[in-house]
């Protein structure tokens, strides 16, 4: 979903191709994400041009003029090459015609097959023809041909004969010029390890079911109840690398610790009482925000944590509690009792997948997943083919929503530009509120579905003596062609200029916007009121609530639509150049993916020459050789006619919006220039953190990990003339004064000990660590050393590693934690994994008036959904400058910014939404609390005139300043006190 809205809002055309009938995957099943327990799914819905695009909840479908859905759809075969393919996508019938259902689920309830609700992971109920996905709208049924009987019960019933007994298959040729895949993952199956007993023993679920269980929409609507006897269980086991970290899948699935610290949060927060264990290997809280979240869970909140792996779970067939046998911390075997066992199941590829690979014609990996070229995230082994998300490997939402925005970049390249997107207003608009209000109401029948519950007469008569109400007219399906045809040639008879429709959910935004271009009414003066499912279906039986309660929503309605008076929508231009902040890899790369799209852009380095800190990275432990890829990146960007190279030099001012932005730049020689820019990318970088520990810089023999790499590659240490190597980790990191993961720690002790015993294999490796981060395929390279001899020993932070320097000889001691005693090491070389901190990023911060977060780094606008972008529109942030990153991660996360901002500069001109602030000047005091609180910067003094103004493309319509506003000088279009008022009069 974020790849086409990225791709549709740039104003391509986009197919988006879903092999179930209805859209949103693994992620439309949760409810909550870490690290702040909310749901901001919406936050993937653009912002600038948010008319474009749907704004209700994603869970209930995507909705773009630019989207085209194709559901129950696969690709089954692809010819061309990038730019010009021609895809063939076989689509299989639901045996419900969509055009023809009206989604009143009489099918449903004459059905006498029940099925297990794969949406509810099977602990719920379904009909063989039924809904996927009881959120989505409008309601999307199909039929589970492996479970139907065909014994017509539902074809009799439909009151449209929208359903069909007959599967079908049809096909459909497109021609393309670039393929995004982004098939998400399945859950590995938990029967495969019968040693935890799944499906055998009730109380044993995975961290999918748990997720179900919890959500109010969940098959026990929320309650926390174990399946044997429906009690709510006193103590509760997750079970981590459930189908991950062995040696049939030797990755990490990246998600899962944090996936049941989680579920552990939200269980320990709704019942306090209960006991929660997550037994574990290593905690894997490498994602920004994580660690912290651990912590509170741990600390605050009272959720336990063992480190080991459980060998197998046993079941008390008396009372159905689980047995667990664990070692405890000196070693003995102990016994633990709970009444709920969940598995964290991994992330695995669909069955299917390599073939649909194949058909593609892109290569797989070891373990089935997409493999992707060195240095990228998103490039397939074909040209104009990418990936994004779990496809590739296992991933996390926050590196998903980032693939997609750089897989959306990437395809752009091979697609002609878009149309030109609307840059001025239409002569005939007019402001809305000039003209009488003349309003048509429609009222559904919907197949009897409201009509039979529903006094639609005594409704009809009721709003027809309403004023400003012109014809009223009932009709027996509203959503069918014909009717809307019908609509049409009656707001022409009738000269009307409002719409007003009683209906159901089945009357969204697509068919309102047609509705709207067939019968020439802005789409604005169209509203509907759900009379079935508002109405009808809560109050079934209870007629004369459900008339009363028609009555006072249609008045309601009508008076919204009557009081409505947004001005014609403004044009703000854009300034199609960028600036780039930051001369490193994050900020070259994004100056190349903006400047592929022949868009000017300025990169300002403040050091003398390009590269940043990759110039101190030799390899990465996935992709190899950094230098080559340093090299050849330098010299496309000084090469590049689109770039504007500012070495030397600084960022000083920046005033103004998004596609408006003034900035000063401090130049080379002291001279100050100014830029008018659209947008903005911060890739600042970050520093290696300089520690005082472990005596370094107090001898010659303890060094850090870049050190060591730098050493190793201008060949000026000889690995055959060490002995034993030991490695500290989480220096500087994972500690009270930086409570954050630096991410690439462990990979850089894994690379650095592979090519030590590369050279020499003879040297003794000792790695000193905490919890081992090698989420993803780096797990294989962990292996790996601990197959070549490298040691992995465990330290807790309350009793660090202790490093003695006694002339020449190095003494390392530390209290190994499973065997209990003292540890003393005398190694050649002691090596230390230093973390990565933030630059000086403060004064950039209030230069650009945007956030830092609690450890210094660039505050981005939502942790998952929006990593790249700051509540400022506009302005975009990468790399370091964001969190702790790698290479690969790095580049992907700079073409994920460059993606947005592109799309903000080729529109050439940003619409301003209807729903918006403003400013009335009579009552306002001028006091500015408005623009204090304003989270869009869309509320600023004008210097001229000395009014509080509203930046109206940047205004999101959220009412903070409404709020904030002393005097009632600010105002929501739509939603000023005249019209609120007026509504509750209407209702009564």
């Amino acid at each position: 979903m974020k790849a086409s809205l990225d791709m549709a809002e740039a104003g391509h055309s986009v197919y988006l191709c879903e092999r179930k009938p209805s859209a949103g995957g693994t992620l439309v099943q949760m409810d909550k994400w870490f690290p702040d327990n909310h749901c901001n799914m919406c936050q993937i819905l653009p912002t600038l041009n948010r008319d474009m695009s749907s704004q209700n909840c994603l869970r209930r479908g995507l909705v773009h003029p630019n989207v085209e859905l194709l559901l129950n759809a696969e690709v089954t075969e692809l010819q061309g090459e990038a730019g010009d393919f021609r895809v063939t996508v076989s689509t299989r019938s639901t045996g419900v015609d969509a055009q023809l259902c009206i989604g009143c689920g009489l099918c449903t309830e004459v059905c006498p097959v029940e099925v297990e609700s794969q949406f509810d992971e099977g602990l719920g109920q379904k009909k063989a023809i039924d809904t996927s996905n009881p959120y989505v709208t409008p309601r999307q049924y199909a039929i589970d041909w492996e479970k139907c009987t065909r014994c017509g019960e539902c074809v009799s019933k439909c009151p449209t004969q929208a359903i069909n007994l007959e599967q079908k298959e049809s096909a459909r040729q497109l021609q393309v010029g670039a393929i995004i895949v982004s098939t998400g993952f399945e859950e590995f199956d938990p029967r495969l390890a019968t040693q935890y007993g799944y499906r055998r023993y009730p109380n044993v679920i995975t961290s999918i079911e748990m997720e179900r269980i919890l959500s109010p929409g969940g098959p026990s609507e929320g309650e926390l109840v174990r399946s044997s006897d429906g009690r709510a269980p006193a103590s509760i086991a997750f079970l981590q690398c459930i189908g991950s970290r062995d040696s049939r899948r030797d990755y990490c699935s990246s998600a899962c610790c944090m996936f049941a610290v989680k579920e552990a949060t939200l269980i320990k927060k709704a019942w306090p009482q209960t006991d929660v264990h997550i037994f574990f290997m290593d905690l894997r809280a490498f994602g920004k925000g994580y660690h912290r979240y651990y912590e509170r869970a741990r600390d605050e909140l009272g959720v336990n944590f063992t480190r080991c792996r459980v060998p197998v779970v046993k079941e008390d067939p008396q009372t159905h509690n689980l047995m667990l046998t664990v070692a405890s911390e000196d070693g003995a075997p102990a016994r633990h009792q709970f009444e709920m066992v969940v598995l964290s199941v991994g992330q695995t590829p669909a069955p299917q997948f390599r073939d649909f690979c194949h058909v593609l014609g892109v290569e797989t990996g070891r373990w089935g997943f997409c493999q992707t070229q060195p240095f990228s995230t998103v490039e397939t082994s074909r040209e104009g083919i990418y990936v994004c998300g779990s496809a590739a490997g296992p991933k996390d939402i926050a590196d998903t929503i980032v693939e997609a925005g750089a897989a959306a970049g990437g395809a752009s390249k091979w697609l002609s530009s878009p149309a030109a997107r609307k840059t001025e207003k239409k002569e005939t608009e007019e402001q809305v509120g000039e003209e009488e209000s003349r309003t048509a109401v429609f009222l559904c029948g919907c197949g009897g579905e409201i009509g039979s519950a529903l006094d639609l007469e005594q409704v009809a008569d009721n709003i027809g003596k309403l004023a400003g109400v012109v014809y009223v007219e009932q009709v027996p399906y509203l959503c069918y062609a014909e009717t809307l045809e019908t609509i049409k040639k009656r707001v022409k008879e009738h000269k009307v200029n409002r719409l007003l429709l009683g209906a159901c959910a089945d009357i969204n935004k697509p068919v309102l916007d047609k509705l709207a271009a067939q019968a020439g009414i802005d789409p604005d003066l169209i509203k509907v009121v759900n009379l079935r499912e508002d109405i009808v279906w809560v109050h079934r039986d209870q007629p004369d609530k459900a008339l009363a309660k028609a009555k006072s929503l249609l008045a309601m309605a009508l008076e919204n639509i009557k009081q409505q008076d947004y001005p014609p929508v403004s044009l703000t231009p854009v300034t199609s150049s960028a600036l780039v902040i930051g001369g490193g890899i994050a900020g070259m790369m994004a100056a190349l993916s903006i400047a592929q799209h022949e868009i000017e852009v300025h990169l300002v380095e403040k050091s003398p020459e390009l590269g940043g800190n990759l110039k101190e990275v030799f390899s990465t432990l996935e992709s190899g050789d950094t230098q080559p890829l340093l090299r050849d990146i330098e010299e496309q960007v000084s090469n590049n006619a689109h770039i504007r190279l500012h070495l030397e030099s600084e960022v000083t001012a920046v005033s103004g919006y998004a596609g408006n932005f003034s900035v000063g730049i401090k130049e080379k020689d002291e001279s100050l220039n100014t830029l008018e820019v659209g947008a903005i990318i911060v890739a600042t970088g970050g520093d290696e953190y300089h520690t005082t520990e472990y005596q370094y810089e107090q001898s010659s023999k303890v060094i850090t990990q870049h050190e060591l790499e730098k050493t190793l590659s201008a060949g000026e240490l000889d690995p055959g003339g060490l002995s034993s190597v030991v490695m500290i980790q989480c220096v500087g990191s994972r500690e009270k004064d930086r409570p954050y993961c630096s991410r690439v720690c462990c990979s850089q002790a894994v690379k650095n000990a592979l090519k030590l015993k590369e050279a020499n294999p003879e040297v003794e490796v000792n790695v000193l660590y905490r919890d081992m981060m090698s989420y993803g395929f780096k797990e294989e390279y962990y292996t790996r050393a601990r197959e070549k001899g490298v040691r992995f020993i465990r330290y807790e932070p309350d009793r660090k590693p202790e490093v003695k320097a006694d002339k020449e000889q190095l003494t390392v001691e530390l209290v190994e934690p499973v065997v209990g005693g003292t540890l003393v090491l005398e190694p050649d070389l002691v090596v230390l994994s230093t973390g990565v901190t933030p630059g000086e990023n403060r004064a950039l911060a209030d230069i650009l008036t945007v956030p830092l977060d609690k450890d210094g780094f660039f505050q981005e606008a939502e942790e998952k959904f929006r990593p790249v972008d700051f509540l400022k529109e506009g302005i975009y942030v990468c790399g370091l400058a964001h969190s702790p990153r790698g290479v690969e991660e790095t580049i992907t996360q700079a073409q994920a910014a460059a993606r947005g901002a592109v799309s903000l500069l080729t529109s050439k001109q940003l619409e301003a939404g209807r729903i918006i602030s403003e400013t009335v000047q009579r009552q306002c005091r001028k006091c500015e609390m408005c623009i204090a609180v304003c989270p869009y910067d869309a509320r600023a003094r004008d210097e001229e005139t000395n009014e509080i103004v509203v930046r109206e493309a940047l205004c999101q319509g959220c009412g903070a300043c409404v709020v904030a506003c002393p005097s009632g000088a600010a105002k929501i279009r739509g939603f000023r006190d005249r019209q609120v008022f007026s509504l509750i009069d209407a209702a009564f």
